[in-house]
């Protein structure tokens, strides 16, 4: 039986039947397998047709799914990207999104392509296109002011999307990617529809018809009842002035999420790849693996149930994020964490091939007593008053070496000092060219036998290096450990210990 992470139970039940409920009555994609295939580095394209009674016509959809589609559990919905003019630029989001996502950068999505139809008896094949992707309002390229806008939108929201929904496991959040014109009808959608959690907007001439746009967009940025936005703006020829987007930056609340770039050395046709890369990165930037937190390992689960909860529907973590999880909770002794996350893996990307070794490591960890000492005990460690850390005011200057030879660099510099009537103490390291790295330390705390300091590791595993220092004279000296995890190498063995030695220098 499948065990599916406690934290996202609840969202993806409700959106399953969300789903159901609005997919029941829409017309279905018909899958079209003789269509030319638009290979992508991202995958490829299924190509399907539908029937929409909204436009009076059949459209043509694109769709390329997501790396761990066929892996993940059926539960799992996934976020949407459609992208206008899909005959081209699907390719490029596709690969753009596999990248990021990849990377640990934005969720994985479905991305879907809407061509653009060829000419009727009315309009012209470069008409409909413009018909299609301008908001009634606005004139561009000389149409009039009544154009198809706001159907394109209907027959997205209303057919296509609850026919996706039901063949495809997709959902929420939904993100509209257009460039020029599908730039146009993106920005029109930030400022409008409350459907999509997320905009990208490339090269869109947002000075048509007085600045329509921006005056659409801030309209609804001032309005109170409004939801929050992800909008990015990545422009070459066209795109919005300084003075006007600033005036959308201080209109906006602080839930929106807004991005602004003016390139150079990019042409009207050349910037696609770099602006979906940079705008798709920018809106989804909560969710990236650099704005995660580092430590504690039990904080970071929740910080994506946080991310969910501001883009209002369900994101899975980055597969190899997750994977690093349940190995340092294990490191930590948090079996029961640990099944945790590695559910959320499971549910997410799959069973990994070594998914009995996990489950056997878990078991045994979730068997021992609970850790007596962790990393997030560790840090929250009162530092020792002014008058208990009086004996170590001051400078230290030493060396930290491995094995039985001691070095003679004087390289390592600890060096404490009362700031504000609070101690706060320093970990400087000098290069070989005499510049100096400064760490602040994270713990501290006199002892019995002398002095115990620390700094969370760098890199994994995530535990505190700990040195615990006996002082004789004005010699610290002793050994460093990591603190909170239980760190073994392959073969079970724990690693060999650091020593260190440390002169007073200056009091």
């Amino acid at each position: 039986m499948r065990i599916r992470p406690i934290f996202l139970v609840a969202v993806v039940f409700g959106m399953s039947s969300l789903a159901s409920a609005q997919s029941s009555q829409a017309p279905p994609l018909i899958a079209e397998p003789d269509h030319k295939v638009i290979a992508s580095r991202g995958g490829n394209a299924q190509a399907f047709k539908i029937a929409s009674a909204i436009m009076k016509e059949t459209r043509r959809i694109l769709v390329v799914l997501p790396a761990s589609y066929s892996e993940s559990a059926p539960e799992r919905r996934y976020p949407t990207t459609v992208v206008a003019d899909g005959e081209y630029l699907i390719a490029t989001v596709a690969a753009v999104s596999d990248e990021l996502s990849r990377n640990g950068q934005i969720p994985e999505s479905v991305i879907v392509g809407i061509e653009n139809t060829g000419k009727t008896a009315r309009l012209s094949s470069d008409n409909k296109r413009v018909y299609d992707l301008t908001p009634p309002g606005l004139s561009v390229s000389g149409s009039g002011l009544n154009e198809g806008g706001d159907l394109f939108l209907d027959f997205i929201e209303k057919e296509l999307f609850p026919a996706l929904d039901r063949q495809f496991r997709t959902f929420a959040p939904r993100t509209f990617v257009g460039v020029s014109s599908g730039g146009i009808l993106a920005t029109y959608v930030a400022a409008t529809r409350s459907t999509y959690g997320a905009v990208v907007s490339l090269d869109a001439p947002i000075h048509l018809g007085d600045n329509w746009l921006a005056k659409k967009l801030i309209a609804r940025a001032t309005d109170a009842s409004t939801r929050p936005m992800r909008y990015a703006s990545l422009e070459s020829r066209f795109g919005w002035s300084e003075k006007t987007w600033k005036s959308l930056v201080e209109a906006a609340p602080a839930s929106w999420n807004l991005y602004h770039e003016k390139f150079t050395l990019e042409g009207h046709e050349t910037m696609q790849m770099l602006g979906a890369y940079l705008g798709l990165r920018q809106v989804f930037r909560d969710y990236s693996r650099f704005s995660a937190p580092v430590s504690p390992t039990t904080s970071i689960l929740p910080y994506y149930a946080r991310v969910s909860a501001s883009l209002g529907a369900t994101v899975v973590p980055p597969r190899w994020l997750v994977r690093n999880v349940v190995e340092d909770l294990l490191i930590e002794g948090r079996g029961a964490a640990a099944r945790e996350a590695y559910n959320t893996l499971v549910f997410g990307y799959g069973t990994p091939p070594d998914g009995a070794k996990l489950l056997a490591q878990i078991a045994e960890v979730e068997r021992r007593p609970p850790p007596t000492e962790t990393v997030e005990g560790l840090l929250a460690t009162p530092f020792p008053t002014p008058e208990e850390a009086r004996a170590f005011i001051g400078e230290w200057v030493g060396e930290v070496w491995m094995g039985s030879s001691e070095p003679r660099n004087r390289a390592n510099i600890l060096r404490l000092k009362i700031v504000d009537g609070r101690v706060i103490g320093e970990a400087i390291f000098k290069t070989p060219d005499g510049e100096e790295i400064v760490q602040r330390l994270e713990y501290l705390k006199v002892t019995p036998q002398g002095l115990t300091w620390g700094n969370m590791n760098g890199m994994r595993p995530r535990g505190v290096n700990l040195f615990e220092g006996t002082l004789k004279g004005d010699t610290l000296a002793g050994t460093v450990r990591f603190g909170g995890i239980d760190f073994r190498r392959p073969d079970g063995s724990r690693p060999p210990p650091l020593y260190f030695s440390f002169q007073r220098v200056r009091k």
